[in-house]
């Protein structure tokens, strides 16, 4: 049994996605789990199933004392060290940083005497980083800038911390009170208001996120209500913070159906034992559709704004997400969210309802122009959103699967060949090109590699020749900024090659040049995938020449 702290100074629904991480960590070995959070995120953790011992950051108060002009900035210093005693007195078997920002990176750094291992960013003496595996480095510096991320977060975590996923058992801490009044609530309305008790479902749908640009625009909700009313089957329920803002625009809302609409209004407290009894979810990207995965409801997650599905999308399996088509979709935060525009509608939220409560999953819903339907399964990796329904651009789509059949068989040592038949299902003629684009890039990168390797062992005989190292070494590092399969790769190498801290020009060259050979052998490990997927490509053009039928024949 391992004693183990995670420190997670984000939001409470990222908060809350540390469930998953700490109830694996338990069902190995029993591990004792504590967590580290800010104090306001406490309503969120102290909800968190298997933590042994909850520690709390008052950061309102350190700021306080940080911008108040009477006081030296030492005392806040002070302030975060009285605060941080407990935890540094004690001795833990790993600390693990969760957030990987750079409070949490200087807390690990702090804190580095107290555990015999750190995990996840931190610092040196020397204020250089410190990572332990390729999975961190994966986490902190290629996750972020790949287009379309190919692994969700809760999964790199896991990875790096080496341990197996386990979806089994309970995750949320709930009152007995809270789960027998929503039961009786819940029961009630489908009673009085389904058709069938035993056949009426619930579909709740969360109102408000904490940014406007996530939220679905209440045009949308209004046109969704009206439809629920042509499907008896299906009873709408408002779910809302106990807040003013959140009460008044409920009752606008429920004002146009003559208030027929039932609201539930929980805080963070209640609104698991509320999820626990409705049997889908309609969110846009809240702390309410993390918990909802931790208590493992289905969720409808409309994907707006910036929300980054791809990382941090629902997590439990079969659970859909709608989007606008990712090739338009703008990941950064912006200034104005009014300005942002979706081509979801109230249609779409529909259909993809329907399309979960339907048992034929070969009927596919119909949706708008430039609008997916994405459903979450899992594999080795993790969970992998796979295209179930609408538009789809299939060049970034097979880019995405094979980044991450990369990741697969380069950092996991895995290869998955569901991935390679998801691929062909876009067209053998969308794969054919993808795989010659890419071949070509990677011949580029090769070549740029062996020159790089050439002038370095040049250099090492003469140092004159450093020069010409060094432009080699620029040319092939500028391939972490394509928008290719070798974006992964080089970046990792470039990372790597980044943080390298040796003392002397042969030194440095010597560490270089490993690197260099380990990336070559990555780039062959990518030409066998893509080899692997050009044989999957001329079986399935086999089998559609078999199953041709007698007019496609003739045509």
């Amino acid at each position: 049994m391992k004693k183990i702290l995670i420190i997670n100074l984000r939001r409470i629904g990222d908060v809350y996605t540390t469930g998953h991480l700490i109830n694996s960590l338990v069902a190995t070995s029993g591990n004792a789990v504590s967590l580290l959070v800010y104090k306001e995120s406490a309503k969120a953790a102290i909800n968190l199933k298997n933590v042994t011992n909850l520690h709390l950051i008052d950061r309102k108060e350190i700021i306080t004392l940080k911008t108040n002009k009477l006081f030296s900035d030492g005392f806040a210093l002070e302030q975060l060290f009285t605060q941080l005693r407990e935890i540094k007195n004690q001795k833990w078997d790993e600390i693990v940083n969760y957030s990987n920002d750079m409070v949490s990176a200087y807390i690990c750094s702090y804190l580095r005497n107290s555990s015999e291992k750190v995990i996840g960013v931190h610092f040196n003496k020397n204020r250089n980083i410190i990572t332990d595996n390729d999975w961190e480095l994966l986490f902190n510096d290629i996750l972020p800038v790949v287009e379309y991320a190919p692994l969700h977060f809760v999964d790199c975590y896991h990875k790096m911390l080496g341990i197996s996923h386990n979806r089994e058992g309970e995750n949320l801490i709930t009152s007995s009170n809270h789960n027998a009044t929503a039961f009786s609530n819940i029961s009630s309305i489908r009673k009085n208001l389904g058709t069938s008790e035993s056949t009426t479902k619930i579909v709740g749908i969360q109102l408000k996120t904490s940014d406007l640009a996530k939220d679905i625009p209440e045009e949308t909700i209004l046109e969704l209500l009206s439809l629920f009313k042509g499907t008896p089957e299906l009873i709408p329920i408002l779910l809302i913070a106990p807040t003013e803002e959140e009460r008044k625009y409920a009752d606008e809302i429920n004002e146009k159906f003559n208030n027929e609409i039932a609201v539930v209004e929980a805080d963070l407290q209640a609104i698991a034992s509320v999820l626990m009894n409705i049997d889908i979810l309609i969110t846009p990207d809240t702390a309410i559709k993390h918990i909802a995965d931790l208590t493992e409801t289905p969720v409808l997650e409309v994907s707006l704004g910036y929300a980054p599905f791809l990382k941090q999308g629902s997590y439990s399996l079969g659970s859909l997400i709608l989007t606008d088509i990712i090739i338009e979709r703008n990941f950064t935060k912006t200034g104005n969210p009014k300005s942002i525009k979706t081509n979801i509608k109230a249609q779409d939220i529909m259909s993809s309802i329907l399309y979960f409560f339907t048992k034929a999953k070969n009927i596919r819903p119909r949706l708008s122009n430039d609008v997916t339907l994405y459903t979450c399964s899992f594999d080795q990796l993790g969970a992998r959103y796979t295209v179930v329904a609408g538009s789809v651009n299939a060049q970034a789509e097979i880019q995405r699967l094979m980044s991450r059949q990369l990741i697969n068989v380069v950092y996991d040592h895995n290869e998955s060949a569901v991935i390679y038949s998801d691929i062909t299902d876009f067209g053998s003629s969308a794969a054919t090109i993808w795989c010659k684009n890419e071949k070509s890039n990677l011949t580029n990168v090769m070549k740029d590699l062996l020159g790089t390797l050439r002038s370095l062992i040049q250099s090492q005989e003469n140092r004159k020749n450093s020069k010409d190292f060094v432009l080699n070494l620029g040319k092939l590092i500028s391939y972490s900024e394509s928008s290719t399969i070798m974006q992964i790769p080089v970046m990792m190498f470039k990372t790597k090659i980044e943080s390298i801290n040796a003392k002397t020009f042969e030194e440095n060259a010597k560490e270089v040049e490993i690197l260099l050979y380990e990336l070559k052998s990555d780039i062959q490990k990518v030409l066998q995938c893509i080899k692997q997927l050009e044989d999957k490509i001329v079986i399935q053009k086999k089998d559609d020449f078999m199953n041709r039928t007698p007019e496609q024949a003739n045509n």
